[in-house]
């Protein structure tokens, strides 16, 4: 059964649609579940925030005049970075990047992986 998420009415359109291609992607290869709702709200707060800190930068630049008129790394920087990192955990979490996904591979009920620990007790028979 397919997972449903209502997407925040104040976000953007690029992380509306965004949310709705990641929500498609984890429906159609059965990755997410109604226990994973919490963190898709994360993954669209961070990338929203990820988005407007962005926009910011590109806007004023990377550095800003504070009130005592010193040039200073621009604060959105920071949420932008931290916004990323958020983002890219919940995405490698989920399977949705591309690294991510050729490194994880599909459980099947019938496969059973031989561990280290399995290779020394089945030594000991």
């Amino acid at each position: 059964m397919a997972v449903k998420f209502k997407i925040p009415d104040n976000v953007s359109l690029e992380t509306s649609k965004f949310i709705k291609d990641v929500l498609k992607e984890l429906n159609k290869n059965n990755a997410i579940q109604n226990i994973d709702l919490g963190a898709l709200n994360m993954l669209t707060v961070s990338y929203e925030m990820y988005l407007q800190a962005s926009d910011k930068l590109l806007e004023d630049g990377p550095l800003i005049k504070n009130k005592y008129g010193d040039v200073i790394p621009h604060p959105a920087q920071t949420i932008a970075t931290k916004n990323y990192g958020q983002v890219m955990k919940i995405m490698t979490e989920y399977g949705l990047t591309i690294k991510s996904r050729t490194s994880m591979k599909a459980v099947n009920p019938g496969d059973k992986e031989v561990g280290p620990l399995d290779k020394f007790f089945d030594g000991k028979k």
